[in-house]
């Protein structure tokens, strides 16, 4: 079942599926589960290889970064070629969330500095403020990245396109867990 072009393995060949930049997660899940259950090495049948090169295919696949850079390996390597850079688009929100984490940083030196309940309790209506522009960020990060799943699921961009959509994955990967861990320091 394991296929390799140019000596990177086939990923979705591993799981059966046709190549593509989109898959239906449900879908990779209960094939992943069932899979799991055949090619375990304590299930009749199953080896110890095959159940690693499985979860090495899911780890790649259930990304929707890592499945696109796959996609664009085996399908438009020279898409990949040019090194990715932010995309423009993003430049803005970029600077907005930037701006969030200095103004994140001084709110914390502030709030650690306060040594009376009272000092913290003047400074709630800055968290809540901010807790606002931070979820208002991830709002738009979200809506951002749907966009572009709905666009890889709906639309058959060019190679080029892909490769930028792939550069906006990454940041969104990059900035979804920053701005969640900013979220429990508020």
């Amino acid at each position: 079942m394991r296929r390799e072009l140019l000596g990177v393995t086939d990923h979705f060949a591993t799981f059966g599926l046709p190549r593509a930049p989109w898959l239906d997660a449900e879908d990779l899940k209960q094939r992943f589960h069932r899979l799991s259950a055949q090619r375990h090495p304590d299930s009749h049948g199953g080896s110890g290889a095959a159940f690693s090169e499985l979860n090495a295919a899911w780890q790649i696949l259930r990304a929707p970064a890592a499945r696109l850079r796959h996609f664009l390996e085996l399908e438009h390597p020279a898409a990949l070629a040019t090194p990715a850079q932010t995309p423009p688009e993003l430049a803005a929100m970029f600077m907005d969330i930037a701006a969030f984490f200095q103004d994140a940083r001084r709110f914390a030196a502030r709030r650690d500095a306060a040594a009376s309940p009272l000092a913290r309790a003047l400074l709630e209506p800055e968290r809540i403020a901010l807790r606002a522009g931070l979820d208002s960020l991830t709002a738009a990060v979200a809506t951002l990245s749907d966009a572009i799943t709905t666009r890889l699921r709906d639309e058959k961009p060019a190679p080029d396109d892909l490769a930028r959509l792939l550069a906006s994955l990454v940041v969104f990967e990059k900035w979804t867990p920053q701005l969640a861990e900013a979220r429990l320091s508020l």
